[in-house]
């Protein structure tokens, strides 16, 4: 038995190492794959980067020749600044070089003609390495190649002007060919003084507009340094890669001139026996600079990712003793699976029972809508033998009616299915049965999940409510309708009330624009009399006379809609005109207490809905409050309004620097008959409960940490479903922004 028990594990482990030399081998094939395309690609990169360079020195070489055929119409420090321009756009150019041909005969008079431009210590010399200045005088030879000009100048101009750069004759062959076929030529690279490799891109051209008439054979070159050519590129300052740039071989001459070389850091003995080594060779796309460009890399440890393969082990070895797992088990789950299936049947057999004897109907329906089942509740209440309604729909069968609707009602169970989500059967919702019968019913739609966690459709429960919910419902209703009633009577009387005590204000009010009506006119009149009369102050005064008519218009208009008995309307409103109407109403009372008004009114307000009416009458009474309370105060006296929003609701704030709520107010503000003031009745704070809870608003009123009282009104947003603790309880914003009326 032990034996038995342990065998399975050996068979694992020997499949694990089998099949993880199989993932190794699989491994390395495909991460030299990849190294091998990670290095072409950065080589082919590289190498298109030296490319670009050359035909950038070629363009500056083209810029270079148009410029020496018009080098004396131009001037010296002309070139000299062109030439600067062009260093600084390319920086891997390590100098730009002009020189003339000049033959033995012609030196004098080359040289005189030097010392004319102000070279007054030009002469023709060449390097030599013994001599504390670097230089000699040239010894006599068929033709001189002297430096007439170079930028960047370099240990001083004169020190470089008058060098012959083919005193040891190694550029004569470049020299030549420039000068006998007119292309850009490069020479073969040479050593420079400070240890450096370079060479020479040079043209030939002939520089017309000399003193004699007969144009001059010179030459432009561009000394290039390897480490400034290659300057940059990633490849080049890496010290793992082997790279090459050699001239292409010629007819008459081997492969060899290796230009440039970087040395590559020894490899372990290990890594170059087992690991490859990459090689890119590719020619630069230059015909006057041939170079070809080799790269060799040697494939290092620290390259390679091993993490893929540690992966693979890990995952080779879980799958193995899992699966040793799974065999062992077997059998076990082989016999839960038996007694789990007996369970689930028993389950099933007591899910049907208590379907079959539940006293609510239940109805399955499929994606379709499509009656797949019903319990007999359901086929009694429908008056349908489940038989004749199996396959359906839904819809045909279950036929709703939603009583005393208050707008158009889509069918919750076309809801359930299209959103996929439980939904409520509405209030007042009616069953119709065959024979015409209406039957009130409750329950709910929830959406039916399939194993694969798709929509397989929907499950109807539901419940006769009978006769005496419906007289319930009808009391309840007509007791609603009665009070609501009262609700708004008691609200127009209030709203007379409180237009009553403002009257003389209002009458002021209007005084006010009407009298400024009459003075317009009359100065109209008097200038229509002259004998040259001012149209223009004449207009000015009438368009004065319009506005004053059109203030007053506007306050009549609101006073009317205010003190006017009509039924409530339910529409989008804005918190921030409700106060701009409530102030205008309440103008005169403000102005003749000297009470300070500061907005803080909160930009793009949502809308809110409900009756505009009725919200300016909370306003306007919270207003007054806070003036009566202001009215014995010393100043300053202020009133601040403010609105604000929430995810879910809008908020007015009305805050005085009064004397603030009696303590032993506080917790009866909204109680009936409850008032502080002397002739007060005690039923606008209630009042104004009433209508804002009619609106699902909240009402609050508390003192001030400053001192003075502090009221708001939360009302929830249009189509917005407000939580319970989402009441604006938190302090507007701070009020550097108050606007003053």
């Amino acid at each position: 038995m032990a034996t038995r028990a342990i065998s399975p594990w050996r068979l694992g482990v020997v499949l694990w190492c089998v099949g993880f030399i199989i993932m190794t081998l699989y491994w390395l094939n495909s991460e030299y794959t990849r190294q091998h395309a990670l290095f072409r690609q950065r080589a082919s990169a590289y190498a298109q980067t030296v490319s670009q360079r050359m035909e950038q020195n070629e363009s500056v070489m083209l810029s270079l020749e148009l410029l020496m055929r018009t080098q004396s119409q131009l001037g010296m420090q002309d070139v000299q600044r062109f030439t600067q321009q062009l260093m600084q756009r390319y920086p891997h150019i390590y100098s730009i070089q002009f020189f003339e041909e000049v033959s033995r005969e012609q030196a004098p008079a080359f040289v005189q003609r030097m010392k004319q431009r102000g070279l007054f210590d030009f002469q023709l010399k060449e390097p030599a390495t013994d001599q504390p200045q670097g230089w000699r005088p040239v010894r006599p030879r068929s033709l001189y190649h002297p430096i007439v000009m170079i930028e960047p100048q370099q240990d001083g101009q004169n020190s470089q002007l008058g060098m012959d750069i083919n005193a040891d004759g190694q550029h004569s062959e470049t020299l030549r060919a420039a000068e006998q076929f007119g292309h850009m030529e490069s020479t073969a690279p040479f050593a420079l003084p400070d240890n450096g490799r370079g060479y020479l891109l040079v043209k030939a051209v002939q520089q017309h507009g000399t003193r004699g008439g007969e144009p001059r054979q010179a030459f432009v070159g561009i000394l290039l340094r390897h480490d400034r050519l290659l300057a940059d590129i990633p490849l080049a300052n890496s010290h793992a890669h082997d790279i090459s740039v050699v001239f292409y071989p010629r007819v008459d001459r081997a492969f060899d001139n290796m230009f440039f070389r970087a040395p590559m850091t020894p490899a372990p003995a290990w890594e170059s026996t087992w690991l490859p080594r990459f090689h890119f060779e590719q020619p630069v796309s230059s015909t006057a600079q041939p170079f070809l460009i080799k790269l060799d890399y040697q494939l290092r440890g620290g390259d390679l990712n091993l993490q893929p393969l540690v992966y693979l082990g890990l995952t080779l070895g879980m799958a193995v003793g899992f699966a040793m797992v799974m065999l062992s088990q077997r059998r076990r789950s082989r016999q839960q699976g038996m007694e789990a299936n007996e369970s689930l049947q028993r389950e099933r057999e007591m899910a049907a029972m208590t379907l079959q004897h539940i006293h609510d109907g239940v109805i399955r329906i499929d994606s379709a809508g499509r009656i797949d089942y019903l319990n007999p509740m359901a086929a009694t209440l429908l008056q349908t033998p489940p038989e004749q309604v199996i396959g359906q729909s839904v819809f045909a069968v279950f036929r709703l009616h939603f009583e005393m609707s208050q707008h158009m009602q889509d069918n919750p169970v076309n809801e359930s299915l299209k959103f996929r989500r439980p939904v409520e059967l509405p209030e007042n919702t009616s069953l119709l049965r065959k024979d015409g019968q209406s039957l009130l019913i409750e329950g709910n739609i929830s959406p039916l999940p399939s194993r694969q966690h798709l929509h397989a459709g929907a499950l109807i429960t539901f419940r006769y409510l009978g006769s005496a919910h419906n007289k319930i419902r009808d009391r309840l209703t007509t007791s609603q309708k009665r009070l609501r009633e009262h609700e708004e009577k008691l609200a127009h009387v209030a709203r007379l009330n409180t237009m009553g005590e403002m009257a003389s204000g209002i009458a002021h009010e209007l005084n006010q624009p009407l009298s400024a009506i009459v003075s317009y006119n009359q100065a109209c009149l008097r200038m229509l009399d002259d004998d040259y009369p001012d149209l223009e102050l004449i207009r000015s005064a009438m368009h004065s006379t319009a506005n004053q008519a059109h203030r007053a218009g506007e306050i009549i208009t609101r006073l009317r809609a205010f003190v006017s008995k009509q039924p409530a309307r339910r529409e989008a409103i804005s918190l921030n005109q409700i106060v701009r109407n409530t102030l205008m109403l309440a103008e005169y009372a403000l102005r003749e207490h000297g009470i300070e008004i500061l907005l803080n009114l909160k930009e793009d307000l949502p809308p809110v809905e409900g009756d505009s009416i009725q919200i300016e009458q909370v306003t306007l009474n919270l207003l007054t409050n806070a003036i009566d309370a202001l009215r014995h105060k010393p100043q300053p006296r202020q009133i601040r309004l403010e609105t604000g929003a929430t995810a879910e609701l809008a908020c007015l704030k009305v805050v005085d620097n009064g004397p603030g709520i009696p303590d032993t107010m506080l917790s009866k503000l909204f109680t009936p008959f409850s008032t502080t003031k002397p002739h007060g009745m005690g039923l606008g704070l209630t009042i104004c409960q009433s209508i804002i809870e009619s609106h699902q608003g909240h009402i609050s009123g508390r003192n001030q940490p400053e001192g003075g009282g502090s009221f708001r009104i939360t009302l929830p947003l249009q189509n917005a479903q407000p939580s319970s603790a989402a009441l604006c309880e938190k302090e507007p914003l701070s009020h550097d922004a108050n606007a003053q009326l």
